[in-house]
């Protein structure tokens, strides 16, 4: 393993991307692009992360931030639980450690939303400390060079190889972890190899073999969970009915209100008169389909005007554009309810 540090620090040198949370790192900037990006591909982080940066540009700020602002600035990465954690992480930061992000593993690893990847990254790249980031990229450069047979999915594995990237960190240890992801994020791909252009292939055993898309190995994910809902967008022909989902995935998030299975018209009717409106009209909308990471929703909608909005949550089509963060699966019915 030893042998791969100097090539790759030689291939970052003249083969990194240009990426702005690359330029004025700090522990709080490194901390937001690293939280944006897992689970999201590098192109779609890029818009995000310089518009959060410049409304929310320390841990002041985003201690600080209304969850409304938050949750629009985040809109669209989806994983809401992410922006929510980030806020919390600030908050214990600007109360516990004056607005500085801990120089201690010790401490750093129990703040909000901050795991062993997050936690080596932060440290690294913001302190230059010698804590390895190991994501699914370093899983997968490392496991085809050592061709190992370890399961990536298995916490162990991740564990070991953190352990063996710690053996040998140069003195440089931000710069080698992001060699490493970087390696794996653009020449040692999951579908596509370029081994030819790898600074590694010399000693890289899964090259050796011929079976470099035989690793990583990884044991087959649990299916999707299927369900169905119903989605009533109550107005009053000019204010839409949103309020927080109550529990499970996009909990906090504005939504439509939500009947965990299918209803008819009818039934749709009757449900939002038993919450104590006098429905005028009702439409159905075309039915949508949306898959997050563990779940597949199926949706019918329906637009249920009624005489007035009560006290429940409401707001204009513009105030749901420009201020709310809903999430792309209720967003689907938008255009159907607007035109």
């Amino acid at each position: 393993m030893k042998e791969i540090v100097s090539p790759l620090l030689e291939w970052f040198k003249e083969n990194k991307r240009d990426l702005d949370w690359r330029k004025n790192k700090t522990p709080y900037t490194i901390l937001v692009s690293e939280v944006m990006l897992q689970q999201t591909r590098v192109e779609a982080v890029r818009s995000y992360y310089k518009r959060f940066i410049e409304a929310l540009p320390d841990f002041e700020s985003l201690a600080k931030v209304e969850d409304t602002k938050l949750l629009k600035l985040w809109e669209g990465l989806g994983y809401y639980s992410r922006a929510r954690n980030l806020k919390k992480c600030a908050i214990e930061i600007v109360e516990k450690y004056n607005g500085i992000f801990p120089v201690t593993y010790e401490q750093a690893i129990k703040l909000s939303g901050v795991g062993p990847y997050t936690c080596g990254a932060v440290l690294s790249l913001g302190y230059n400390l010698k804590y390895a980031a190991v994501d699914g990229n370093v899983l997968r450069v490392l496991s085809r060079y050592t061709a190992s047979t370890f399961d990536i999915s298995l916490e162990k594995t991740k564990q070991y190889f953190k352990q063996e990237i710690e053996k040998i960190m140069p003195n440089e240890a931000g710069t080698f972890n992001e060699s490493l992801m970087e390696l794996g994020a653009t020449i040692c791909m999951p579908k596509i190899t370029k081994c030819e252009e790898c600074p590694l292939k010399k000693n890289c055993k899964a090259y050796q073999q011929g079976k470099q898309l035989s690793y990583p190995l990884k044991s087959k994910p649990k299916e999707k969970r299927v369900l169905e809902y119903t989605c009533l967008f109550v107005t009053d022909g000019v204010n839409y009915i949103l309020i927080p989902k109550e529990k499970d995935l996009l909990q906090g998030l504005p939504s439509p209100i939500l009947i965990d299975h299918y209803i008819t018209s009818n039934e749709a009717i009757e449900a939002v008169e038993e919450l104590g409106f006098y429905v005028k009209n009702i439409e159905h909308l075309p039915d949508k389909k949306h898959i997050f990471t563990h779940q597949i929703w199926y949706m019918k909608g329906y637009k249920v005007y009624v005489k007035n909005l009560l006290n429940y949550q409401n707001y204009t089509r513009e105030q749901i554009i420009e201020k709310l963060g809903i999430s792309s699966c209720f967003k689907k019915f938008l255009d159907d309810i607007w035109n």
